[in-house]
Formats: structure tokens, C-alpha cells, sequence
């Protein structure tokens, strides 16, 4: 396996959780009306983000890591406040496990300077939670999805 498979992997991750979401949404097979409905339009609209994000690494070369990891943080806590109700019922523990190894992940990366273990053994810690975080987002969305709304066949 090549260098950067485990990023290109985490990029097909994003863009599913995405397409996921938006589909629910906007597609009508799934019947979602109001708050989960805004649930998942906010859910596929974030994904997209994360997964350009990390395709084109804004964080790194085009906008601060500080201001866009900070957005993230708001835009998660925004979603987990706003639409708590409906996050828990579908399934939140698993929206909670995925921003905890995202966070995990965006800590080390900022702190790996000051951190006393060498850099292959941190980047294997970083890119780990960020592989499982992702991982773990794209399953609450599939699991919000899957369970807004009756499929209509």
C-alpha cells in the first residue's frame, strides 16, 4: 500500500457521510420532514466541508488551522445543541465518538511539537483517530439517514 492510501480512503469516508446525508434529505426516498431533515441538510452540507478540507488541505496551505479547526468545533457543538434531540435518537453515541477522535486527533497534530515521542509515532497516533473519527462519523450519518425516515418503495 502506498503512502497517503489511508488519506484517500478517509476522503472516500467524508464524501459518503456527504452524499449520505444530502440524499436523505433532498432525495425524497427517505421521509424526513422538518428538524431531521435540517439534521441531515446540516450533516451532508459539514461532510462536504471536512472533505475538502482535508482533500486540499486548507488548514495547512490556504486558511489557519486555528480558525478552520475552531469553525469545526462550533459548527459540531452547533448541530449537537441545536438538533439534540434528534441526534440522540439517532444514535448519538456514535456523533459523540466521532467528534472525541476527530478532537483527539486535531490535539495532537497541534501539540505534536511539544509532545516527547518521536514524529512516526505520533503521526501513527494522529492519523489513527483521524481514520477511526471519520470512520465513526460516516456511520452516525448512515445510521441518521437510515433511521429519519420509512424508505419508500
Amino acid at each position: 500500500l502506498g503512502v497517503g492510501f489511508l488519506s484517500n480512503v478517509g476522503y472516500l469516508l467524508w464524501i459518503s457521510a456527504a452524499a449520505i446525508a444530502l440524499f436523505g434529505a433532498l432525495s425524497g426516498v427517505v421521509d424526513v420532514r422538518g428538524r431531521v431533515r435540517q439534521l441531515l441538510l446540516c450533516g451532508g452540507g459539514f461532510s462536504l466541508l471536512l472533505c475538502l478540507d482535508d482533500m486540499f488541505l486548507l488548514h495547512d496551505r490556504y486558511i489557519g488551522s486555528g480558525f478552520l479547526y475552531s469553525l469545526y468545533a462550533i459548527f459540531a457543538l452547533l448541530i449537537l445543541f441545536r438538533f439534540r434531540a434528534q441526534v440522540r435518537a439517532l444514535g448519538g453515541g456514535s456523533f459523540l465518538l466521532a467528534v472525541v477522535l476527530l478532537g483527539l486527533s486535531v490535539i495532537i497534530d497541534q501539540l505534536q511539537e511539544v509532545i516527547p515521542v518521536d514524529y512516526s509515532t505520533l503521526q501513527l497516533f494522529e492519523e489513527g483517530a483521524k481514520f477511526l473519527g471519520i470512520a465513526t462519523w460516516l456511520a452516525f450519518w448512515w445510521q441518521a439517514t437510515a433511521g429519519a425516515g420509512k424508505l419508500k418503495v
